[in-house]
């Protein structure tokens, strides 16, 4: 394996990195990397998955500085795999999952194998997809989470007694675990809401005047590439952080 190696998958990139290359070092062969790849990649959104080597936030933003670069790629969201992730999703996991070897991005993408529906878990897999964005005074209210496939604007809101996930801007109002629930949690691409309730706390934008305001859990270094990020009940408040290994190691709910 070369010190850094791109593999394709049918839902984004895997970046395989070497664990023992001074980071200084390995950020120039990302850019050096992403670069040559740049006109096979093309211009598309996807996920990127690190494995390989275990980062912290601020190398994730100077790798994602770099893949913007000397690339077109838009990332929605970075997975970090490291031994203590692995080990969250090995207690829900009955039995190993075989490895599957991925193609290189440079070889025809094949479809990735059936899953394991015993594998998944239950009760926490229900979910209404809502395909479209909601717009100003309109609100959607479900018992189950709720999967918002497009924009949530300023004026409208979502509520659910489970989680929400929103794959576009969150700009309005979100409601989750309206049943109590602290375990619930908001998640957006675009993470810019007016008000967030989860379970009895509410938190509001940081431009309002006033109320509980939207809490940032730790600084980080100003990216120019957009992270998904997630709000969630911590110590009986409701702070927002960039979903990832440090998200699903506080969050064993997941």
């Amino acid at each position: 394996m070369g010190v850094v190696n791109l593999k394709g998958t049918s839902s984004g990139i895997i970046l395989e990195l070497d664990p023992k290359l001074p980071f200084d070092v390995l950020i120039t062969e990302i850019a050096n990397k992403f670069r040559e790849s740049r006109s096979f990649l093309g211009k598309a959104s996807m996920g990127i998955i690190v494995r390989g080597r275990t980062i912290i936030d601020e190398e994730e933003n100077e790798i994602l500085g770099a893949i913007n670069e000397n690339s077109d790629i838009n990332v929605t969201c970075v997975l970090r795999e490291d031994p203590e992730t692995d080990k969250i999703f090995a207690s829900y996991i009955k039995e190993e999952v075989p490895e599957v070897v991925e193609p290189a991005v440079t070889q025809e993408v094949q479809q990735e194998t059936s899953f394991d529906e015993e594998k998944l878990i239950e009760d926490k897999n229900s979910a209404i997809i809502h395909a479209g964005n909601l717009r100003s005074g309109q609100s959607i209210t479900y018992d189950k989470s709720v999967i918002i496939m497009g924009d949530v604007k300023p004026g409208a809101s979502v509520n659910s007694k489970g989680s929400i996930f929103v794959l576009g801007a969150l700009r309005g109002s979100a409601y989750a675990g309206t049943d109590g629930n602290e375990n619930a949690f908001v998640m957006a691409l675009e993470f810019n809401p007016l008000q967030v309730r989860i379970a009895n706390s509410i938190a509001i934008s940081p431009d309002s005047e006033t109320g509980p305001k939207l809490k940032v859990r730790r600084f980080r270094k100003t990216a120019t590439v957009k992270n998904t990020e997630v709000a969630y009940i911590l110590n009986g408040h409701i702070v927002k952080d960039i979903y990832g290994a440090a998200f699903l190691r506080d969050n064993r709910f997941i």
